[in-house]
Formats: C-alpha cells, structure tokens, sequence
C-alpha cells in the first residue's frame, strides 16, 4: 500500500490529508493560527475547586481557562513548588498538567497529571514508571523482543508504549528516541516546577505538523507540503519538525512551490471535504451508504440502490458496504456508538465472516473502531474513542 501525506491550507483552515493508493482516507482540519489550549502542551495548573461528587477537579491553566482533572487518576502529579508532597489535591494547589482532549460542545479541556511524550516509535510517560507495553499491532516475534528487550529499564522513572511504527526499526534506533524523550521528560519536570502558576511550561508544534508523528509510516512514499502559502510557512515547520524529530524522514518532505495552481486544487482537497460531509456515499456496485450523525450515536444505514446483484446473494455487497464504512468512519473520524445497518443475511456462517471482514478493515485505522457484537435485527454496534473532532466538528470550531 502506497501511504501520502499533503499537508496544506484548505476552505480557510490547515489540511493535513493521508492517501492511500490514490484514495483519501484521513482530513484533519485545524485552525490557521495558534490557538490554546492546544493538546499536548504542559502548564503548571492551579486547582480551583474540587468536585468530591464527580471524582474531579477543576484545575486553571491560563486566564479563564480552566480544564477538568480527574481524581481517579493513578499517575502521581508532578507537584510545584519542586519536592512538595500531597495526599490528597487542595484548592489552590500547583501541579504539573498535560492538555489531554479539547473542549468538547459544552464539556472544558481535560488534563493529565500523566505526561506523556511522543515520539515516532515510543510514547513515553511519567505515569507509570517501568511499565512498558507496546502496540496490540505488533507482530508477536516482535512484541517478545520489545517486552524482554525493556527490561533494562525497570529502574527508571518514566514507562513506555512501543508504537506500532516500531515493528520494522532496530533496538538501538528505539534506544536512542528513549534517551531523547526521557531528557525531554526530565528537563520539563525540573523547569516546570520552578515556573509561576498558569504558565505554559512545554508546547507543542502545530496539529498539522504533529501529526507526522502519528501516520503510520509503513509504505509511506511522500510528505508534501505546501510551501506557498503564508510565505512558505507551514513547509518550514514541518522541515524543522523533521530534522529534529524524524530526520529519517527528511528524503521524504516535498515542498509545493507552484504558486499558479493551488496544491488543494491539485489534490482536489475541497472536493474530497465536500463528499465526506455528505450523507449518501455511492459504491461502485451501485449500492450507497446513509450516513446520519445525531447526539447519542452514528447510523450507517447499507442500501442496495441501483446494484444488480440477486436476491439474498448480498455477501459480497456487504463487504463492500464494510470497506467504505470503515473509510467513511476514519475521514470523518466518527466517534462513540456507530450502528451498521447491513443488508440482512441469513446463515450464520456470513454474518461471522462479515464481522471478521469488518474487524479488519477498522484495524486499519490509528484509532481502531471495536466491533461489539450484531444484534438480533443485524445491527453491527461499534464503539470508536474520541481523541479529537469529527471532521464536521473541525470546520465549525
């Protein structure tokens, strides 16, 4: 599979779009300029209020921002002023707080006391020291070596999750990221302690250039960006992002410089936005999807329309139906319960191969959807986590 990432400005917004062979099966909208509080960044909080009932607390990170923190939390928080030591969180306490999840609808930010720092094969944390885990994509001669490989570092006070761009790099490459991220760690933990309450203590890159960290680099061919618009600026993030994050991947970043023809318009970018906010989705069969996106959950319905196929011979329609489902499910990054109301089949023994189908395709995504189960009415329920914003969300913040 041949993987592409275009990175450019869009309707008015930063686009970062992921192909695969030839098809467009990620859009991630962010905002043109900066905006806080932005994932990722760290700030020393200041606990407002504390909210017993819920197992919460508020915690402000900049004027009139204030975020939710959990109280269930396992991880222990880097509290500020350095080496004070707390039982239990107080209004008006300092910590050591990492921006975990955007404002969403009517809920604020959430934060972490968990610091987490990602790299493009580790995500390194201070939650839970000496654990390390890895990636349920992992190959299992891989996963073996990775799980006695770490043990060298049960001593250590960060953990670690190998990612799933781990699979094909050597030990002393994942060696190396470890060592970078954990002085990264350790220098945010040492300065942050020592800064004024409410202020930014480690930021992030832009959404569009971070990113690069999170596509899945197997078969990946090419990272353009455009490196026209704002006086090139978006090319020379992601060039500096790379040479000190990814150099490996440097050969790989292609600047845009065609000012006479956009790169949106080159990549048909508000076409493809414009199609994956439509409701019906046609199929090559001549089958089409509904897609209605309501408070509570997603519905897909699966509709035969103008396919030719015969009566109850709906096997292979279905699997089709799955396929785009799950592309459908990943470009607008639909979340929570999504229902999939396949066309009925009535062995037992195509259903199963139907859900095996479907669980293969949404393996394909980053963030995995979970088949759940088919009810009795033959509703696929699927549960998908939200990290970010739906695509629709996204052009509307």
């Amino acid at each position: 599979m041949e993987r592409k990432v275009i990175i450019t400005e869009c309707i008015g917004r930063i686009l970062t779009a992921v192909f695969e062979d030839g098809q467009a099966v990620e859009l991630r909208y962010s905002p043109p300029r900066y905006h806080a509080p932005c994932i990722g960044e760290i700030y020393v909080g200041k606990v407002k209020r504390i909210l017993p009932d819920i197992s919460g607390a508020f915690i402000e990170i900049a004027d009139h921002v204030e975020c939710f923190y959990s109280l269930d939390e396992k991880a222990k928080p880097i509290m500020a002023p350095a080496g004070k030591e707390k039982q239990a969180l107080c209004a008006g306490d300092e910590l050591l707080v990492q921006v975990k999840r955007d404002a969403i609808k009517t809920k604020q930010p959430l934060v972490t006391g968990n610091l987490t720092f990602v790299g493009k094969y580790v995500v390194l944390s201070s939650g839970k020291p000496g654990q390390f885990r890895a990636s349920s994509k992992l190959s299992a001669k891989k996963l073996s070596e990775l799980i006695s490989w770490s043990k060298q570092y049960e001593g250590a006070d960060f953990g670690a999750i190998f990612r799933t761009n781990a699979e094909e790099v050597s030990l002393s490459v994942l060696e190396n990221e470890i060592a970078r991220l954990a002085e990264k760690y350790h220098t945010v933990a040492a300065y942050g302690v020592m800064r004024t309450c409410r202020s930014l203590v480690c930021g992030v890159p832009g959404e569009a250039v971070r990113f690069l960290q999170d596509v899945n680099h197997k078969g990946l061919s090419e990272i353009v960006v455009d490196a026209v618009w704002d006086n090139g600026r978006l090319y020379r993030e992601a060039k500096a992002f790379l040479e000190e994050e990814q150099p490996e991947d440097l050969p790989l970043l292609r600047a845009y410089t065609d000012r006479s023809y956009p790169l949106s318009k080159c990549y048909s970018l508000e076409h493809v936005t414009e199609e994956a906010r439509k409701e019906k989705v046609w199929m090559k069969s001549g089958a089409y999807l509904v897609i209605q996106q309501t408070e509570a959950l997603v519905v897909i319905d699966v509709n035969s329309g103008k396919c030719k196929k015969k009566t109850k011979d709906f096997c292979s329609l279905n699997q089709e139906a799955a396929r785009e489902a799950a592309r459908q499910i990943r470009l607008r990054n639909l979340t929570g319960i999504i229902l999939i109301d396949f066309i009925n089949m009535e062995l037992k023994s195509e259903q199963e191969e139907l859900l095996r189908f479907l669980r293969a395709e949404l393996s394909k995504d980053s963030n995995p959807g979970k088949v759940v189960d088919m009810t009795g009415l033959q509703l696929v329920e699927i549960t998908r986590k939200k990290i970010r914003k739906s695509l629709e969300e996204s052009l509307h913040d």
